[in-house]
């Protein structure tokens, strides 16, 4: 019989993924609904800064164009980083959205342009503009979050090219943001930090371990 230490190793590659877990764990349990402290902070940044030490020390070495990838990869998880810091304080909401939209194009660049799948860029970007008509974003961000919702949508539309863990992660993190642009944009979103959050981790999760795949033919 597995024990729950053996299938959490097993479940984490190796052991690698457990800090991550959990730290996801401690913030669903401790911090969702911390007051802005330093110590939110912490905790809401600990599950991304351990992907990135994953991906870090999980690149393949003896690949250039994989470690090449995980290279950007890590720095799109760092950058995220940043993004959840700045968020857990409102007043920086547009800072944080700023570290995101590096954080995406981090990520395009890791992912590339080949293969094309033009007709995945015509889906996205088409849903995300639906999406967009029903937010009502005040002031400037009228015209920063179409912005972002663009980056964020080159993200998905490039990880879905990609294929494998990517494909997943990029898009469990283009449904997070659009369930979090709903949220304070739209109306009520009942179980609003679990949702966008639950789905936040699992799509960094997905993208952090698709430094393991092997790169596609280009």
């Amino acid at each position: 019989m597995i024990s729950p230490t053996q299938l959490m190793k097993r479940l984490g590659v190796g052991g690698g993924l457990v800090p991550f877990f959990k730290c996801v764990c401690v913030y669903f349990v401790a911090a969702s609904d911390a007051a802005p402290s330093a110590a939110a902070v912490a905790a809401k940044c600990a599950p991304v800064l351990c992907l990135m030490l994953f991906v870090l020390l999980h690149r393949p070495r003896p690949r250039p164009a994989q470690e090449w990838y995980a290279r950007r990869i890590a720095a799109g998880l760092a950058l995220s980083a940043l993004g959840d810091a700045l968020l857990v304080w409102p007043q920086h909401f547009v800072a944080g959205m700023a570290a995101f939209g590096a954080a995406h194009i981090a990520y395009i660049a890791a992912f590339r342009f080949r293969p094309l799948a033009l007709h995945l860029a015509v889906v996205l970007y088409f849903a995300t503009a639906l999406f967009l008509l029903v937010l009502e974003p005040p002031g400037l961000l009228a015209w920063l979050v179409p912005l972002y919702a663009a980056l964020l949508a080159g993200s998905a539309w490039r990880g879905a090219a990609r294929g494998g863990r990517a494909a997943g992660g990029a898009l469990l993190f283009l449904a997070s943001d659009a369930l979090l642009a709903y949220s304070l944009f739209g109306g009520p979103l009942p179980h609003k930090q679990v949702l966008v959050m639950s789905t936040y981790y699992l799509g960094q999760l997905g993208i952090a371990l698709s430094v393991l795949d092997p790169c596609p033919a280009l």
